[in-house]
């Protein structure tokens, strides 16, 4: 009995361990995982699991006068699939699924260089227990079309000095994201110009069939000024790019 009450509270309960079974990433993708289920010392009721996939995102928030920026979780996706099974003390149950990544999920990884913290985390519903979590972190890449109005960028003069996922959402002419949150790849200009732009934001918002761009330009004496263009996602590379980038830049 006393077995039974600890494991209800959370101890000597079953565990969850989630292997991914994808190295890499990109957005869009399925990917595979293997969820292995340990039972703990007691007999336990299994009701179902829960992933979601996870990204830290800047957010701001008002205090007084102040404006204060703090990091915060948010879910990008979830799934909650059934798993009504009685696990016994010990025993390993494994079982493996497909998961569709949104297509607008953030990279985490750039030239093999982390960038942003996206992960997966899995629950396990235990009848009237404390699930038992596990969080594994994604490997994400950006898209071809992504890389080449990166690479296309940098070519025109500038470098990339800053990724941030900021909470919130985009919207432009041509297309809106969906996910709580949208990341930035912030640039500044190789040389100084007195009325060149100082700075310029791009965020990407990938449909699965095209690549919305959003600019912001940071120029000297104009201001901020916001240009977007939707990119077909067969374009993978610089030239293929040009046309729509060049025109936003020049």
């Amino acid at each position: 009995m006393l077995k039974k009450i600890l494991a209800s509270v959370g101890i000597g309960k079953a565990r969850v361990d989630t292997i991914l079974l994808d190295d890499q990433l990109r957005a869009g993708d399925t990917f595979a995982i293997e969820v292995v289920i340990t039972g703990g010392d007691v007999e336990q009721e299994l009701n179902g699991l829960e992933f979601a996939i996870m990204a830290q995102a800047k957010a701001e928030k008002s205090l007084g006068d102040d404006e204060v920026k703090y990091n915060k979780s948010v879910i990008l996706q979830s799934w909650k699939p059934m798993l009504k099974q009685v696990i016994q003390p010990g025993e390993t149950v494994i079982r493996r699924f497909n998961l569709n990544l949104h297509s607008e999920a953030p990279a985490t990884q750039l030239f093999g260089q982390p960038i942003a913290k996206v992960w997966l985390q899995t629950g396990l519903d235990i009848k009237n227990g404390v699930d038992g979590s596990d969080k594994d972190p994604l490997v994400i890449v950006p898209s071809a079309t992504q890389l080449a109005v990166l690479e296309l960028i940098e070519n025109s003069g500038y470098r990339l000095y800053k990724t941030d996922i900021e909470a919130g959402y985009i919207r432009a002419k041509q297309f809106s994201s969906h996910l709580p949150c949208y990341q930035e790849y912030e640039f500044k200009p190789a040389s100084h110009s007195f009325f060149g732009a100082r700075e310029l934001e791009v965020t990407f918002v990938d449909n699965g069939e095209s690549t919305g761009v959003l600019i912001e330009i940071d120029r000297a004496f104009t201001g901020d000024g916001y240009l977007s263009v939707s990119i077909p996602n067969h374009c993978h590379t610089v030239d293929a790019v040009r046309p729509y980038i060049e025109n936003l830049l020049s």
